[in-house]
């Protein structure tokens, strides 16, 4: 992942893009994430549980549930992370590749990864060391583009298209990487049309977007 790839023009087209889909799709996560990791801390920043957000861009969703626990969010682009400050009351923030996601010298509960995954040449590496810095039976909010048939690189080719992605998996191959780099999946869904229960595995295998969510057991 280069720095250089993530300028100040390419937050602002994410940005100028963000409602109503972009939206929709973190609030869904957030519930998941509210959901599974329950959080009984004190306010006004809920102590006890802790969850990351990596490739957190300009703070769009991890800042949405900072009242509710312990947050973090990384990414490499300088622009984004000073963007995400100026939306921020309570989170902590930091400038960096995902390979120093260590950085933070705490365990997280939960982690959240929206459409970053695509971007990392070396994602099992980086899933290895998600893994590691993960308490026991932690969570991981995975979304993003698939490839599992002729019609779905179609799809991506048609309307994802996006110079920066450079690991576009079948979601099988997706989740053989996730398994051994010692996760298991707990649930999936389409990232298509997310704020709808549609987990047919046809239909999941057509839809580009993809979305699941797996808890770490080794």
């Amino acid at each position: 992942m280069n720095e250089n790839n993530y300028s100040s023009e390419y937050f602002e087209h994410i940005e100028k893009g963000y409602y109503p889909f972009s939206y929709l799709r973190d609030r869904v996560i957030i519930h998941f994430v509210k959901k599974l990791i329950p959080n009984r801390g004190s306010a006004p920043r809920r102590e006890g549980k802790r969850i990351l957000e990596i490739g957190c861009g300009t703070g769009r969703c991890i800042t949405q549930i900072e009242n509710d626990y312990e947050t973090y969010g990384m990414d490499i682009s300088a622009h984004a992370i000073t963007e995400a400050k100026k939306r921020s009351r309570a989170t902590s923030f930091l400038t960096a590749s995902l390979e120093a996601c260590d950085s933070f010298s705490v365990q997280f509960d939960g982690i959240i990864a929206i459409n970053v995954i695509e971007h990392l040449a070396n994602p099992e590496e980086i899933l290895q060391k998600i893994n590691s810095v993960l308490k026991k039976g932690g969570l991981l909010f995975i979304h993003l583009p698939t490839a599992s048939n002729k019609l779905s690189k179609f799809l991506l080719d048609r309307f994802y298209k996006d110079d920066t992605h450079v690991y576009i998996p079948s979601i099988n191959n997706l989740n053989l990487a996730i398994n051994r780099a010692g996760f298991q999946q707990i649930y999936q869904r389409s990232g298509s049309f997310i704020f709808l229960p549609i987990s047919n595995q046809k239909v999941l295998e057509i839809t580009p977007p993809y979305f699941g969510i797996y808890k770490k057991t080794q």
